[in-house]
């Protein structure tokens, strides 16, 4: 979003816009002819974008409706939910400099529990960032400047860095592909107190061995990891957090798992718990063991609640065919297949090509290896909570 854009509306006609495109009905074209109507036509194809923004915004930021975006930022962006957790870290800390601010998701958080300066190359971001920062009533203990982070670093009582992870459409994972590159010995030299916010898919040969890396699950999802340095640092040396319920499992020295055979119950571990290696903590913690060295999935003979994995009650176990899968969905009449899979050769989408699905039951299969031969778990049917 441009300068002129935010200008626009920020003033009585350009909030108008945004009331008229929320109300407007019809398809883009349609929306465009009514607002042109009434509004500069330059703004009114900003405005609709806008309203999309807003709306996809939703999901991360309790006051999407009143914020500005632009796509890309939007999509790196930390929503409310991770910010507002990782900016504990940083409470009573001092200065805060939030590097690569975007369109300020985790500059509203910092500014909540100190004081922060923004920067980012991109003049139009900065903009952005002190637009959403105000709508949160954080404005008193925040700045921001346009700055190269590559050239310039304020000095501060501590770091936080969420570097671009992209290359055009691309994802990269490496600290060094990053933009800025990460170069940690530069950052620490600022401050001793660092928080960078990494893919959740970097690899274990980039993670630093000085520093506890975080990898932090929300709803389900693995959405990112973050190294922490100095005193952000806990005794910790990796960690799987699960917001919303906000607990975590961290690494302790633990023997590897048994391998068995299946038992009663099938464990899916959370991504993020996979991601931090330890799935032989959660193991040990729910009295489990693992189905194959190399598979995440857990199973026991008892039921055991947990945040760090979804329970499943496993009804029968049998060795993988299609004609035998067949066999038994037709026998129970199942027409709703839920496929779940873990290092297994077909996936979800190709297997279901190959069955027929004919009646009125509702069934949950997962396919795996056990014992090295691809298998097949059918679980109960989780319901919806």
């Amino acid at each position: 979003m441009t300068r002129e854009e935010l200008r626009y509306f920020s003033t009585a006609e350009g909030r108008a816009l945004m009331v008229a495109v929320r109300t407007a009905q019809g398809d883009d074209l349609a929306i465009l002819d009514q607002l042109r109507k009434q509004f500069p036509p330059e703004y009114c194809r900003a405005g609709l974008s806008l309203k999309k923004l807003r709306d996809r915004g939703a999901s991360k930021f309790a006051h999407a409706g009143e914020m500005v975006f632009d796509r890309e930022a939007l999509e790196q962006a930390s929503g409310d939910m991770i910010a507002s957790y990782r900016s504990r870290r940083y409470e009573g800390i001092g200065l805060v400099g939030d590097i690569c601010c975007g369109i300020g998701g985790d500059a509203i958080a910092l500014a909540r529990v100190g004081d922060v300066i923004s920067i980012d190359r991109n003049p139009d971001r900065v903009r952005m960032t002190k637009w959403n920062v105000s709508v949160y009533g954080a404005s008193d203990r925040h700045e921001a400047v346009a700055a190269d982070a590559e050239a310039w670093l304020p000095g501060v009582d501590a770091l936080f860095l969420d570097p671009g992870r992209r290359v055009g459409t691309r994802r990269v994972f490496r600290l060094g592909d990053y933009s800025p590159r990460v170069e940690i010995k530069r950052l620490l030299s600022v401050s001793g107190n660092v928080g960078i916010k990494v893919a959740p898919g970097i690899p274990y040969d980039e993670l630093p061995a000085d520093c506890e890396t975080e990898f932090i699950s929300e709803s389900g999802s693995c959405k990112e990891a973050v190294l922490w340095f100095g005193e952000l640092r806990t005794s910790a040396l990796r960690r799987a957090t699960i917001l919303p319920a906000g607990v975590s499992l961290t690494y302790v020295p633990v023997e590897p798992a048994e391998v068995k055979r299946p038992g009663e119950f099938l464990y899916e571990p959370d991504r993020a718990v996979i991601r931090a290696h330890l799935i032989d903590q959660l193991a040990e913690d729910l009295r489990a063991w693992k189905l194959e060295a190399e598979v995440a999935y857990l199973s026991s003979d008892t039921a055991v609640e947990t945040p760090f994995a979804k329970r499943h009650r496993i009804l029968e176990v049998f060795p993988f065919g299609l004609k035998r899968l067949q066999a038994y969905l037709s026998a129970e009449g199942v027409g709703r297949l839920d496929i779940k899979k873990r290092r297994f050769p077909m996936t979800p989408e190709v297997l279901r090509t190959k069955l027929k699905l004919d009646g009125d039951a509702h069934a949950s299969i997962v396919l795996t290896r056990v014992q090295n031969r691809p298998t097949v778990l059918v679980c109960e049917v989780n319901r919806p909570e």
